[in-house]
């Protein structure tokens, strides 16, 4: 090191060392509403500084560290959020490792020791996690009922999960009872007059999550919903375990834990964008909603329509399905099955929004379309070696898993964060970069999407847990479980993992998945050719 740069280089430790008393004054402020913005902004320069200068030197490890550190205050600077006991242990630990290295560099070191484990860590930004289960506790629902039978029993099975319950059961008195009392969710079993009871509460509370019962869905009831922007819809008789779970889904998408960017009327708004749909797609979806329709009349709506017939005979006769080779399409549709054709339909619809503005992500739309490709592949490849009922469902939830990041990354354009999300994407990963800009994730906001789209509650539940696969409902908990280790090694950024992580290993013993099947499959899919 030449002399000039000695002088520079122990002024930068003179500077470290009169600061670190400072620094740990404004950590120990972060906490308190009148000083934090301050304190935030003071760390945030001094760490900035750091950064810069230990660029110069070549100080990598103590670079990165300011830069992780530069990155979590910007964070908090912008979204303005509470600052949570782990994050200021975490910044204390930062300036422990600091001293450390100040020791090291007053023996004129520029190879620092390694940054340790624990702050590398992934620090979590937003609000405490809470489950659909716990905030479902604190919610008050409205049940209305002609049967007074029924709302008798169900309301000794509400109030085990929510907070509080009541109950009406003509739909004349409904206008008064939502002036006197707050409601977070309706739940309306009142036949014909569901509709009616719609239009009360949207005049009232025009954001209001509501549930409606039928005896029969059929394709009008469910257009006829969708009109008026109601998406939970369940059949007569009552099954109080798809209840729970549509109150679930519902608690995700109207009382996250955290102020969400992208909320349930953003979700609505962007799916209005691609409003109206072809006929072809709105009878191709009726048709596999409805059980009673054969498949001859799925073939024939099809057929109308030549690319996606070319799809999706492309798809069948992929080596994914075998090598028997299929000349029509009436056997690749028998091949495939209702859910798969369903899912391809909708994977199609990405087509309608473009170009796809994706540049926070940094990855072009082709990229986009071959990671939906891609973990379709993997899951035909190796869930075929497990359970080939399953992938009727699995192959839908593989394929349509990413189409929520096309809204987060709109989304992120629009709030004007794209470059602390490609800063955070490039240090922690997607996950973390999302959790922490937009306080959600890909699979939340696809779920949140789907169940829009008609599909069916095991598709959106699985995509919905795939961050977190043993929170699922019980009967699905394996399935969320698939769906996450194939999301894992196939990420977002569309870079296969070429070998199973740690992470991984763990789950898959917990849930008797054998690892030789999975590393085959994962080695065989970089030969297939995607549609």
């Amino acid at each position: 090191m030449q002399d000039f740069e000695l002088e520079i280089y122990q002024m930068f430790i003179d500077q470290i060392e009169s600061e670190v008393s400072t620094i740990k004054y404004n950590i120990s402020i972060l906490q308190k509403k009148d000083k934090t913005d301050e304190a935030i902004n003071t760390l945030f320069r001094t760490f900035h500084n750091y950064k810069a200068t230990a660029a110069y030197f070549h100080l990598t490890p103590f670079f990165n560290l300011a830069l992780k550190v530069e990155i979590i205050l910007n964070s908090l600077r912008e979204t303005h959020q509470f600052i949570p006991n782990s994050i200021v242990i975490w910044l204390y630990q930062v300036v422990a490792q600091i001293v450390i290295w100040l020791k090291e560099m007053y023996q004129n070191n520029t190879l620092l020791s390694p940054i340790p484990k624990s702050l590398k860590s992934k620090i979590k930004l937003s609000k405490p996690y809470i489950t659909p289960k716990e905030k479902l506790k604190t919610l008050h629902i409205l049940y209305l009922d002609k049967n007074k039978k029924r709302a008798k029993k169900m309301g000794s099975f509400f109030k085990k999960i929510v907070k509080k319950i009541s109950y009406i059961s003509t739909v004349e008195i409904l206008d008064i009872s939502l002036q006197i009392d707050k409601y977070d969710i309706i739940i309306t079993n009142m036949e014909e007059d569901n509709y009616l009871t719609i239009d009360i509460c949207r005049k009232k509370q025009p954001t209001l999550p509501i549930i409606t019962i039928f005896d029969k869905i059929d394709a009008k009831t469910s257009i006829a919903l969708l009109k008026k922007s109601v998406s939970h819809v369940i059949r007569n008789p009552l099954d109080p375990k798809i209840i729970y779970n549509e109150l679930r889904l519902i608690t995700n998408s109207h009382f996250s834990s955290v102020n969400l960017i992208i909320d349930n009327d953003t979700i609505k708004e962007f799916i209005q964008t691609i409003e109206p749909l072809s006929n072809t797609v709105s009878q191709i979806i009726q048709i596999c909603d409805d059980e009673d329709i054969p498949l001859k009349t799925l073939i024939k709506v099809v057929k109308t329509d030549p690319l996606l017939s070319a799809k999706i005979l492309n798809l069948a006769n992929s080596p994914l399905y075998g090598s028997i080779v299929l000349r029509t399409i009436d056997q690749a549709i028998t091949r495939l099955g209702k859910n798969s054709i369903k899912a391809l339909t909708l994977k199609n619809l990405d087509t309608m929004l473009k170009p796809l503005e994706l540049s926070p992500y940094n990855i072009t739309e082709n990229t986009f379309s071959k990671v939906a490709m891609t973990r379709l592949a993997l899951m035909l490849k190796w869930y075929a070696k497990i359970s080939i009922s399953d992938l009727s469902i699995l192959s839908s939830t593989a394929l349509l898993g990413n189409i929520g990041q096309i809204l987060i990354s709109k989304e992120i354009v629009h709030q004007k964060q794209s470059d602390l999300f490609k800063s955070m994407v490039d240090s922690f990963g997607i996950k973390y970069a999302e959790e922490t800009t937009v306080f959600t994730t890909t699979p939340i906001v696809s779920s949140q999407i789907l169940n829009y789209w008609k599909l069916s509650r095991a598709i959106v539940n699985i995509i919905m847990y795939s961050d977190n696969p043993e929170e699922a409902p019980q009967e699905i908990i394996k399935l969320a479980v698939a769906n996450h280790i194939v999301y894992t090694l196939i990420p977002l950024n569309g870079e296969i993992l070429k070998e199973v992580p740690n992470e991984l290993l763990d789950i898959m013993e917990k849930y008797n998945f054998q690892l030789n099947i999975l590393e085959k499959a994962l080695n065989s899919i970089n030969e297939i050719k995607f549609i």
